[in-house]
């Protein structure tokens, strides 16, 4: 009797166990809902993105440009390393600043003249870089860092009463670039970012040794 009672026990002991280990290691109850499944399961299947912003441009060159820029754009296109995280891809951007500067008195170096003007300043930039991204999430929000390197054309004019002076020059570029894409559906969604652009340009003539920009985006893009 006791030998029967002892192996009721530990029959007993074995099945709770069993129902307590399914119970705790079972991620989804049979009735889940398959939507809940899909927002954890969901994974990248595109390997390419192509992406059309527009863009505004801060400007940080004191000694030449004050005023924001809201004429630009920027288009991209990224190709994702295996479906993954990783991608890289190359893009083109462009911005057009206009600065007044009230009148004042310029003089020559060799003092040998001068006038006394009031001068509206452009400048035209064309960056061209190489890039890569890396985006921490596979879900419809992704963050993600980038980082790229190129070059960047300028062009800056300054217009005083009917004379003008122009320049045109080429630097090194390098932008750092903060971003969030949202996707709405399997090949389409908005897009975000922030980049800090830095150049060597240099224009003596304007005082210019460096082009420095605080670039926000919002745009569109397509994947494939």
């Amino acid at each position: 009797m006791r030998k029967l009672l002892l192996l009721c026990l530990l029959s007993m002991g074995s099945f709770m166990q069993a129902q307590t280990t399914s119970t705790v290691t079972s991620p989804w109850p049979s009735d889940a809902p398959e939507p809940d499944r899909e927002i954890y399961t969901y994974s990248r299947t595109s390997d390419d993105q192509f992406v059309l912003n527009w863009e505004m441009s801060i400007p940080f060159n004191g000694t030449f440009l004050d005023e924001t820029s809201y004429s630009g754009g920027r288009i991209d296109y990224k190709h994702f390393i295996d479906g993954d995280n990783l991608a890289v891809g190359v893009s083109l951007g462009w911005n057009t600043f206009n600065d007044y500067v009230e009148r004042q008195l310029y003089e020559r170096e060799d003092g040998s003249g001068a006038i006394y003007t009031d001068m509206v300043r452009h400048v035209y930039n064309l960056p061209i870089a190489i890039n890569g991204y890396y985006f921490f999430a596979k879900r419809n929000l992704k963050p993600y860092v980038g980082l790229g390197l190129g070059t960047m054309y300028s062009e800056q004019t300054s217009y005083f009463n009917i004379y003008g002076i122009q320049d045109s020059n080429w630097g090194f570029l390098v932008k750092p670039e903060l971003g969030l894409q949202l996707e709405m559906n399997s090949s389409f969604g908005i897009a975000s970012y922030v980049s800090y652009n830095y150049s060597t340009n240099s224009n003596q003539s304007f005082n210019i040794d460096k082009l420095v920009n605080l670039n926000i985006g919002l745009g569109i893009y397509w994947e494939w």
